[in-house]
């Protein structure tokens, strides 16, 4: 049995239920492919067979209201850092495309200059080159 501690939503979510259906909908959602998809897929080839237990927890909330469970996500979020950047040095390109790719999307696919406006509008920075790749990586596009 695992037990999962997490703070963030989507991964609760996808861990109670949104994996069953994804995969039985061949990784979609209203007719578009999941974000990450692999990603997802590798999850859930992973907890096929195990009893996974989730709890959500809150990640951001005063010291002072802090419970054991909360100091451990702390711990954990810093060990993860550590070890990403321990891992993989180019992490932070990755996450650039990362945002880029879901700022691409969510603006609803309007080329290179209409993905860095909307992204820009919303207070989000990011450079051409990257949204440049993740446009000639596009599917739709």
């Amino acid at each position: 049995m695992l037990y999962l501690y997490t703070d963030s939503w989507m991964v609760a979510n996808a861990l109670w239920g949104w994996l069953q259906q994804w995969k039985q909908s061949s990784w979609q959602h209203r007719g578009k492919l999941i974000w990450a998809a692999p990603l997802w897929q590798d999850i859930a080839a992973r907890v096929e067979k195990l009893v996974v237990k989730v709890r959500h927890v809150d990640a951001h909330i005063p010291k002072n209201l802090a419970t054991e469970e909360h100091q451990n996500n702390q711990q954990v979020d810093q060990a993860a850092k550590i070890e990403v950047a321990q891992v993989d040095l180019d992490w932070q390109h990755k996450g650039e495309l990362f945002i880029a790719w879901w700022a691409h999307d969510t603006s609803g696919h309007q080329g290179r200059d209409g993905t860095y406006r909307w992204a820009r509008d919303r207070g989000v920075d990011l450079s051409m080159d990257a949204i440049s790749q993740v446009i000639h990586e596009c599917e739709m596009c």
